[in-house]
């Protein structure tokens, strides 16, 4: 089959399987071509954008940070408590191993890659007998086009080794970036094709300045001499300049004669603005991707954070990463989980890794907790990945505070069983007080009526 029957035949494949596809078919895009050159000269895709190595470090830096920060999945108990449904398939599919090729950080990588580039991330839903989904298996987004039904959304599905098929929506687990494509609110759009000016700008800059130090073709000065000389006679003189003005003798005084005069040729980089200009290129790209300059090793820019790594990682997390976070968490327990399954069970993301603090701040920390009773010691020594205590599951309750109301209860011992038993605590609290009324001085009694 010819490549234009073989395109033909994939369009119309698609065309009369599905109502309402796009004619900006992916098809055409694969064959001709998606990039989209900018006004720096540089084509820039969302498959070639991490070639910008700026683009590449918040990208990367956001793939590292979801794929290992834990993902639990909790079961709710009560109103108001729950804990860790380690034993659920669910817990086990996101936790340890979505698919057979891929460990969960992998996987978690991959698709955040995907949607960070191309605006949307996708992987197959393989449900079990049990109904469950067993393995989560992702597609380059090349392959999918989601489009909006009176059920939901459909996705039309285009292996490059199989034949064209129609998924619903629990069958993929779809990741998508906002805002949505022009003309199809079911795809979110991709951020490399929104601000591909600005990565195409760092680009034509970070190459202008390799060329310019494998090249350096451009003279910095030119020798200028009246009268035509003869190729010979221009080499001489070229050559006789280098001898005298070149290596140690750089900076020795020019002596001009016989009409001959020196040309500086061009401005420097310096001159030329390029660093300012991939600084400033260096910065929206940061900006783009929700990435503060110093976590991608830009340091001339001071953080308004505070000061300290505990800080920075607080406003990290608060600032930037909460969104993707969430985005993660509902796509998860919209995709996994029937409605009557998300009552009970949900998904969540351990932060608490990127907030610890120093070492003397987490310490102080977990003491308090214990202290007031709102984790048990064996609770804080898991979180320290420390072994169990006998008796160190617990609760502590702080002995020398009570309720103003419940003060005398606590005197008199009101919770004896007998009344003998509180006739003989009463007698004890009303001699214990008594004992300390004596036991103040005149003087003290005439300064605490004062």
């Amino acid at each position: 089959m010819g490549i234009l029957n073989r395109i033909a035949s994939e369009v119309s494949t698609r065309s009369t399987v599905t109502a309402g596809v796009s004619l900006r078919d992916p098809v055409l895009v694969s064959w001709f071509g998606g990039g989209s050159s900018t006004n720096a000269g540089e084509n820039v895709t969302p498959d070639n954008a991490r070639e910008c190595p700026e683009v590449d470090a918040c990208i990367g830096l956001n793939e590292d940070t979801i794929a290992t920060i834990p993902l639990d999945l909790f079961e709710r108990k009560s109103e108001d408590e729950r804990e860790r449904a380690v034993g659920h398939p669910l817990h086990s599919l996101m936790h340890d191993q979505p698919n057979s090729w891929q460990s969960s950080a992998e996987f978690r990588a991959m698709m955040e890659g995907f949607r960070e580039t191309h605006g949307n991330a996708y992987a197959r839903i393989i449900a079990g007998k049990s109904g469950f989904p067993v393995s989560l298996e992702p597609r380059h987004p090349r392959e999918w086009h989601p489009y909006l039904t009176p059920a939901g959304v459909a996705y039309r599905w285009t292996p490059p080794d199989s034949t064209p098929r129609t998924l619903l929506q629990h069958e993929v687990l779809h990741l998508r970036d906002t805002p949505a494509e022009n003309f199809n609110l079911a795809k979110g759009q991709s951020r490399v094709t929104r601000h591909k000016e600005t990565i195409g700008r760092a680009l034509a800059t970070g190459k202008y300045l390799s060329l310019f130090f494998k090249n350096n073709a451009t003279p910095k000065i030119g020798i200028e001499v009246p009268g035509e000389l003869t190729t010979p006679q221009v080499e001489a003189i070229r050559q006789q300049f280098i001898d005298t003005h070149g290596g140690n003798n750089l900076g020795k005084p020019v002596v001009q004669h016989s009409g001959m005069k020196i040309n500086a040729f061009g401005a420097n980089n310096e001159e030329s603005q390029v660093v300012p200009i991939y600084e400033q290129a260096t910065a929206q790209i940061a900006r783009i991707w929700d990435v503060p300059l110093h976590l991608i090793g830009e340091m001339s820019k001071s953080t308004s954070w505070g000061t300290g790594i505990e800080q920075q990682s607080i406003g990290f997390v608060q600032y930037y990463m909460r969104a993707k976070f969430v985005a993660w968490e509902q796509a998860l327990n919209l995709s996994l989980m029937s409605a009557d399954t998300r009552k009970r069970f949900y998904f969540e993301f351990n932060i608490d890794a990127l907030l610890r603090g120093d070492f003397k701040t987490r310490m102080e920390g977990y003491a308090l907790m214990i202290q007031w009773g709102l984790a048990t010691p064996n609770e804080i020594r898991r979180l320290m990945n420390m072994t169990p205590v006998e008796g160190g599951n617990e609760r502590i309750t702080p002995l020398n505070m009570v309720p103003a109301s419940k003060i005398m209860d606590v005197l008199l011992k009101t919770n004896s069983t007998s009344p003998q038993a509180r006739e003989h605590d009463a007698d004890i609290a009303t001699r214990f007080i008594a004992q300390i009324v004596s036991s103040i001085t005149s003087q003290e009694k005439l300064r605490l009526a004062a």
